[in-house]
């Protein structure tokens, strides 16, 4: 048990110390990022089922969607909690709440197994690509049914099948010809650690939310500007693929980065790069 538990705490300081380097960034591409994945935003909201006046809490908050689309329609009577493990993150969200004059919003920083609040607090939960990160996900789980009030609601949205993910293959895949990837553990953090409808639907049933149900939805995932600039703002943004890039040899980089350019080419057409994505939801009731 104590070497499960430093895991999980090696695991969160990884975490943490990526995305700490990368807020700045995606406060930089916040516009733009957030009209590419402005599909997946709408998943989580139309899934939450949300009505003036609801008290909702957003994990992974991030810069700040799903929670300020979430804060637009539970409106000036409602309640937004957006929480982050970073604070970097979570000042960036403050700013885009103000700039948007949303100001029925909370910032809290927060570890999703250890929330700090009471419990029934809220009447939605929602996250949006933050599930599976969670080290510990049947704790996550179970603390968010603890601060959902009876007959509350989840509206989760991960990444579906990378083979169904170009992104990450044209992303990715001209670089791990070079750089060696180590295997993961299994059910380790990762993007397409609930990529399966099943293991999704089997983890949020333990934890004892009922009613549950996942979808696959493919939607479009276009960048509004050239491949240089999706490339660009994708290696800034993906703070653990950092670590890829770096570890490549410096004369290989070029060649690469080149090849990667070339393939983003393919999904272009002169306005907007379209890659499509396939995305999983899942919605239960406490």
């Amino acid at each position: 048990m104590e070497n499960q538990a430093a895991s999980a705490k090696d695991i969160k300081a990884t975490i943490h110390e990526e995305w700490q380097g990368a807020a700045p960034l995606w406060m930089k591409w916040y516009e733009k990022l957030s009209w590419q994945s402005r599909s997946a935003t709408d998943l989580v909201v139309q899934g939450a089922l949300l009505f003036p006046g609801q008290h909702v809490l957003d994990l992974a908050s991030g810069s700040g969607e799903p929670a300020l689309s979430v804060a637009k329609a539970v409106g000036s009577s409602g309640l937004v909690a957006a929480t982050d493990m970073v604070p970097e993150m979570l000042e960036g969200a403050r700013a885009n709440a103000a700039t948007q004059g949303l100001s029925n919003m909370q910032f809290k920083v927060a570890d999703a197994e250890n929330l700090p609040f009471g419990a029934a607090e809220f009447d939605r939960v929602t996250a949006r690509f933050g599930l599976m990160y969670f080290p510990d996900i049947h704790k996550a789980l179970t603390e968010v049914r603890r601060v959902l009030k009876p007959g509350g609601r989840i509206s989760f949205v991960v990444w579906g099948p990378p083979e169904e993910n170009p992104l990450f293959s044209t992303m990715i895949g001209p670089f791990v010809k070079h750089v060696q990837i180590p295997t993961p553990p299994p059910d380790a953090p990762g993007v397409f650690r609930f990529a399966d409808q099943a293991k999704l639907a089997g983890v949020v049933s333990a934890a004892g939310f009922h009613d549950v149900e996942t979808a696959k939805t493919t939607v479009g995932w276009p960048w509004p500007g050239p491949p240089e600039e999706a490339w660009q703002a994708t290696s800034e943004l993906a703070a653990p693929f950092k670590k890829m890039i770096a570890a490549l040899p410096a004369e290989l980089k070029p060649a690469v980065v080149a090849e990667v350019i070339e393939g983003i080419a393919r999904y272009y057409d002169g306005h907007k790069v379209n890659f499509p994505a396939a995305l999983v939801s899942v919605q239960a009731m406490a």
